[in-house]
């Protein structure tokens, strides 16, 4: 796992933990010794609350993922990811073997790497070719076996601290506008003055958050890229190109703040490098 995170498509996931490691290591330090060692206990308390099974459990409550109850379901899909499962095990004798399908009831066709063993379809990805759904299948069974979700799951235990810390500066963000929409109806100047810290806080807050996710998310377009790249190599190629012109749109292309803050590549993109690969897909 070690190896896995210290690689350079995570570069930008690493500095953004250590940015937050490092806000939280100061919040507390303010406090003394005393409460410097109880932030670090906190702080690695999350960490292990992430990687248990607890960790899993809230990503797939967050997910919408439900058990996949419906026969017919796991008749269809099961094989599927044994098929590719066992591939990407010969490949990676480290992944897990105990993989876990879960289905989320939305009608767009796509499939999500949750936690250390979890695999979400949706429904709506029970309407594609059996072909197309094992590219889509290999993909996420990559991010498995790279660890990619390993490190969400660092990042979102480590990343707990501050999201709290976060929520409280809110609050009270939230509170200062209350009291000063009082105090500028009360005292007309002054009261203007008095909202500048609330303003401040807020502008902190968003500037932190933008700043810190521009890392994460240039980290997880690599690690798309990367998972693609193995899923070629697995065999998957054609079909997961083929996935991706089925799941994608054709949309103009995206603006460049909106293309830093996406958690995918552009599809084209991505299609183009399976090409360059030696990947035989074409669909015009």
């Amino acid at each position: 796992m070690i190896r896995n995170i210290f690689k350079k498509s995570n570069i930008g996931t690493i500095i953004f933990f250590l940015l937050n490691a490092t806000i939280i290591i100061g919040l507390f330090a303010l406090g003394g010794v005393s409460s410097l060692l109880i932030g670090a206990a906190l702080y690695m308390l999350s960490i292990l609350l992430a990687f248990s099974g607890f960790g899993d459990w809230v990503l797939c409550v967050m997910a919408g993922a439900k058990k996949m109850t419906r026969t017919d379901m796991k008749i269809r899909m099961r094989p599927l990811l044994e098929i590719v499962y066992k591939k990407a095990m010969k490949k990676t004798p480290g992944l897990s073997n105990q993989l876990r399908l879960k289905v989320i009831y939305t009608p767009e066709p796509n499939a999500y790497a949750i936690g250390r063993r979890t695999i979400c379809v949706t429904e709506g990805l029970f309407e594609l070719p059996d072909d197309v759904v094992q590219g889509v299948l290999a993909h996420e069974v990559v991010h498995l076996a790279l660890k990619h979700t390993h490190i969400q799951l660092l990042i979102g235990g480590g990343n707990f601290i501050i999201t709290i810390f976060i929520l409280i500066m809110r609050l009270i963000y939230s509170f200062l506008g209350i009291v000063t929409v009082g105090s500028i109806l009360r005292s007309g100047s002054q009261g203007c003055l008095s909202t500048l810290p609330s303003l401040f806080i807020a502008g902190i807050i968003w500037l932190w958050t933008k700043f810190c996710m521009l890392f994460l998310m240039w980290s997880s377009r690599k690690n798309e890229f990367d998972a693609d790249t193995y899923a070629a190599e697995l065999g998957y190629g054609y079909e997961l190109a083929k996935a991706l012109d089925a799941i994608g749109t054709s949309e103009p292309q995206e603006s460049l703040f909106k293309a830093l803050f996406s958690t995918h590549p552009n599809t084209h993109e991505r299609i183009a490098r399976l090409q360059n690969m030696g990947v035989q897909y074409y669909r015009y």
